[in-house]
């Protein structure tokens, strides 16, 4: 959890640093007044961020764990972390040196809400725009 200086004031976030991101059938959305427009890939493909180790940035992420590290899975696997609620295994590595706060984690069927990325180049395969008026 970081605190960023945001034109509204400061805002406590995640923070997450990732070597590579697979995402399967894309759909990144965004609101704005009656209309939510969705960038899309094409059905049953793969999108990419590589390149650069990259920064995610997201106030909330919620997850099927998968795979954490060299160590045991957590009891629940599904979690919903928000910087006012993150998990005390996620919090406290026991198999990570003191201090360093790195922690493997390998979620599934991830949501993320209001997200940055910070390098790293994006390959969206088929990409389309879709527009949903409400």
């Amino acid at each position: 959890m970081v605190t960023l200086e945001t034109t509204a004031g400061p805002e406590r976030i995640l923070r997450f640093t990732a070597r590579t991101v697979d995402i399967s059938d894309l759909d990144l959305a965004t609101r704005r007044g009656g209309v939510t427009w969705h960038l899309l890939a094409a059905s049953g493909t793969t999108s990419t961020v590589a390149g650069a180790p990259m920064t995610l940035y997201a106030e909330e992420l919620s997850g099927t764990v998968t795979g954490l590290g060299d160590g045991p899975h957590p009891p629940a696997r599904t979690v919903t972390i928000t910087p006012d609620a993150i998990p005390q295994w996620l919090r406290n590595p026991v198999d990570q040196p003191s201090g360093t706060g790195i922690r493997t984690l390998v979620l599934e069927d991830v949501t993320l809400s209001r997200t940055r990325l910070v390098d790293g180049d994006l390959t969206i395969p088929g990409l389309h725009l879709r527009e949903v008026r409400s």
